[in-house]
């Protein structure tokens, strides 16, 4: 996005843009008041002023986006999926730890950059995981109805595209940009690395969490999701060397680790996981299309464990323990209940912002 500065003054920006429109039922003035409410933190962390601000303002008003609903593409579908938030906790649980350690005394604040209507922040609050009691994380999106689940939902949120963010200066402790960085056009990804290193106080994390272009959930977008949802998934994922270069070009060095990220769902019955987790993709990825050309639930299934078959790919990765993880889709009786899972492996690049001059 291409973000032109403003030339009139302070006040008089100030005074335009609380007047402009911001989420779908309200302005930015509206919606200011509306955070202040809930307390000075988020207030203080936000700039709306910064130069560029008012341009980004007006593309954010014309932006129409695949998870604003279904009649634009997936999103009330994909907020349905989300609703049972642990899915990902697997992988979730692993990033926000790297993000901000717990050996970390600091109260971290972390910006999930394309955090839709919360899915992180209300896993979080419901895991009571000890390791990240200390963390509060910030929803961020492009999707304006995105925004508003989440502050529906009492949850600190800001509207922003990835590639201009409206935080101040080293305003959070980590960032982190997952679970939908492909969705950034190339030609925006360094700008909101550098964007994403510039709000990350000095010292702390950012965190960039995609899959491999080779990989079996790749496989998965081009030859399932794209053909079969209503927006099309026409987006270049990433590698090794790409994330280097992203990183290497915003002026920090990153680390690349390949990360176990399932999707799980637990169900009283074998039967019942199995559609629970076909149910999920289905809403999660808007790929009706894709189940109705299966006879039954079982045969989609039988599609699945092709579709996610893992067994060359990991043998290329760099897991710590890849002899644990599942090679295909499969259920596990855990006690009187029992567990699909769905393995992933995604890439995650983590670098250390330096400090400040």
């Amino acid at each position: 996005m291409t973000v032109q500065h403003d030339t009139r003054t302070r006040p008089e920006l100030a005074a335009a843009l609380r007047e402009s429109v911001y989420l779908p039922t309200m302005t930015l003035g509206a919606y200011q008041r509306r955070i202040a409410e809930a307390g000075p933190l988020l207030p203080s962390l936000l700039d709306f002023e910064r130069p560029g601000a008012d341009a980004a303002l007006r593309a954010l008003a014309d932006t129409v986006t695949e998870f604003d609903s279904d009649g634009t593409g997936r999103g009330d579908s994909y907020r349905r999926a989300q609703r049972t938030t642990m899915v990902r906790w697997t992988g979730m649980r692993q990033i926000l730890r790297l993000a901000s350690p717990p050996a970390s005394s600091h109260a971290g604040t972390v910006l999930d950059v394309l955090g839709g209507d919360g899915t992180i922040a209300r896993a979080v609050s419901r895991a009571a995981d000890a390791t990240l009691g200390h963390m509060s994380v910030l929803t961020g999106d492009v999707s304006g109805t995105m925004v508003e689940r989440a502050l529906e939902q009492g949850l600190p949120a800001v509207r922003q595209s990835a590639d201009f963010l409206f935080l101040r200066d080293g305003a959070v402790d980590a960032t982190l940009l997952a679970y939908g960085t492909h969705h950034i056009a190339p030609r925006d990804r360094p700008a909101a690395v550098a964007e994403a290193v510039r709000v990350t106080r000095a010292g702390g994390r950012v965190l960039l969490h995609d899959f491999d272009e080779s990989s079996p959930m790749a496989r998965f977008f081009t030859e399932v999701v794209h053909p079969c949802s209503t927006a099309g998934h026409d987006y270049r994922h990433f590698s090794r060397p790409s994330l280097t270069a992203l990183f290497d070009g915003a002026g920090i060095p990153a680390s690349v680790h390949d990360l176990y990220d399932p999707l799980t769902v637990t169900a009283d019955s074998e039967e019942r996981a199995r559609q629970d987790m076909c149910d999920h993709l289905r809403d999660m990825y808007g790929i009706r299309a894709f189940f109705d050309g299966h006879e039954d639930i079982r045969d989609a299934w039988n599609s699945l464990v092709r579709y996610f078959d893992h067994t060359d790919y990991l043998a290329a990765t760099r897991l710590r323990d890849p002899e644990s993880v599942p090679s295909a889709p499969v259920i596990r009786r855990r006690g009187n209940r029992y567990v699909a899972e769905v393995p992933r492996v995604a890439l995650l690049a983590v670098g250390r912002t330096p400090p400040r001059t």
